[in-house]
């Protein structure tokens, strides 16, 4: 009995030299991690574990699942100690970029390193841009759109300042202000009269009465 062997190649690449040579050029070239997308497994504070998503082959054209990736570094908006960084979950969809050389000198001591090894665009040298294909609808959005402006919805925003937050321009809000929990503006309360009438009229008292509903008025915290 003869079993049925499959192969990567076919007898096209077997007519002449240069199909030959063809053959194993793409064979070495199959060998090269270049970029490709890939979904997060585990996520370590600015590392991930992904899996490659595009399949390998095997010669009868059976998919063949890869193998996990481990640590590779994650990028973020960076320049100097300032940073716009989204953390990646698990079961997002990026791409991971593999480098020439061996990059495990730079990444332990993140400079100007000698390669470690003298392995060429290999599956350990990746790193992780996230960002494509979301399976689900965004909750958390932070948008520019065609006019320049910019939205930003989300749950809760925090805001940490080590010296002041400067705003220029007015300030909206449809619910309300708060201090430590306290609520210390609200919505514009109704209007109310200056002091007229009465048996007894207290004229300095109606005018300090006139001067602070003007003021709650000016600073519209009344009609």
């Amino acid at each position: 009995m003869t079993d049925n062997v499959t192969g990567f190649g076919s007898l096209a690449f077997a007519q002449d030299d240069m199909s030959l040579m063809r053959f194993i050029a793409r064979q070495e070239m199959n060998g090269l991690a270049t970029t490709t997308l890939v979904e997060v497994v585990a996520v370590d504070s600015d590392t991930v574990d992904v899996k490659p998503l595009v399949k390998q082959v095997d010669g009868a054209g059976s998919g063949i699942d890869h193998g996990i990736i481990h640590g590779l570094p994650v990028h973020a908006l960076r320049a100097g100690p300032c940073v716009i960084r989204i953390t990646p979950r698990v079961g997002d969809i990026g791409a991971a970029l593999f480098c020439h050389s061996d990059i495990s000198g730079v990444k332990a001591n993140k400079a100007a390193s000698v390669p470690g090894s003298g392995r060429r665009y290999d599956w350990s040298d990746g790193l992780y841009i996230g960002g494509f294909l979301p399976k689900a609808a965004p909750t958390t959005i932070i948008e520019i759109d065609a006019d320049d402006n910019v939205s930003i919805t989300a749950p809760t925003v925090k805001v940490s300042v080590t010296d002041a937050v400067e705003i220029t321009g007015p300030v909206t809000t449809d619910t309300e202000y708060r201090v430590d929990g306290t609520k210390v503006v609200g919505a514009q309360g109704g209007a109310i009269s200056d002091p007229t009438g009465g048996a007894t009229i207290d004229t300095e008292a109606r005018t300090a009465i006139g001067s602070i509903l003007s003021a709650l008025r000016a600073h519209g915290l009344i009609a």
